[in-house]
């Protein structure tokens, strides 16, 4: 097997990334050409001229290695990287060989971390799988969790000359639910617990309840009269406002860094 190029693609150019995230592409001295034809961002102002973008990006090399390089901002939520994990485990090599506060970098031989390996007419391809866990919390009245689901299938295919373009597929959100008998609204409660560790909240007769700015709200929004595992809230946005409509000014967000 041997390839003239290395190839890459990623899904996007996102070049918006703090220095304490950036992952370095590439050697020090490479060049803005070199760099962006690996399919990464160049600032020559920066500590680090050449780097990741804020998007996956997977990467075929000349001597048959893998390089997939996850930003935790793939998700949101933000995807919490030490879950994420290739169809051959967490021990080396399928552990990640570098990691930043935002970014994870793997690198492994295409055969090696559970790879597939199929023949397309005179190509050899290889093709592996990474996701992540997700921490669930059980409690008396359900389970909840704070994490996305991440889920990217990739593939590089060689000939016996030339490295053919790599093809990726990203999915962000967890496979569909098996289907319903029929559809229906979904009950939502949102409940303010009485201490951080929730095990008592407000009752009807404690309402109005009077908080002072920036004391913490300890709110919980859950699904009633569902047991289906498959159904995951996530909250995009939460405020109080001084009126019972919710477009209300002012606004107080009772949602950070959620």
């Amino acid at each position: 097997m041997a390839a003239a190029v290395d190839v890459s693609i990623a899904q996007g150019q996102n070049c918006s990334v703090s220095d304490n995230e950036k992952m370095a592409c590439g050697a020090p001295a490479i060049s803005r050409a070199d760099c962006e034809a690996s399919n990464c961002c160049f600032d020559q102002r920066g500590r680090q001229p050449c780097y990741y973008s804020n998007e996956v990006t997977v990467q075929c090399t000349t001597d048959g290695q893998f390089v997939v390089v996850v930003p935790r901002n793939v998700t949101r939520p933000p995807l919490s990287l030490d879950t994420v994990s290739l169809l051959g485990g967490q021990g080396a090599p399928c552990s990640p060989v570098g990691t930043t506060a935002g970014f994870a970098l793997f690198q492994f031989p295409v055969s090696a971390c559970g790879s597939t390996l199929k023949s397309e007419g005179g190509d050899v391809v290889y093709e592996n799988t990474m996701s992540s866990k997700r921490d669930v919390q059980e409690g008396p009245d359900g389970s909840i969790t704070r994490d996305s689901y991440y889920e990217l299938t990739f593939l590089c295919k060689y000939s016996g000359s030339e490295l053919v373009p790599v093809e990726a597929v990203v999915y962000t959100a967890a496979p569909p639910p098996p289907s319903v008998v029929a559809p229906g609204p979904l009950s939502v409660e949102l409940r303010i617990a009485t201490e951080a560790v929730y095990d008592a909240y407000y009752g009807d007769g404690d309402y109005p309840v009077t908080k002072v700015l920036r004391d913490p709200v300890y709110v919980e929004v859950r699904i009633l009269n569902r047991t289906d595992p498959n159904i995951v809230l996530t909250l995009e946005d939460c405020w109080a406002t001084s009126t019972p409509s919710p477009l209300g000014q002012p606004q107080w967000s009772l949602l950070v860094a959620g």
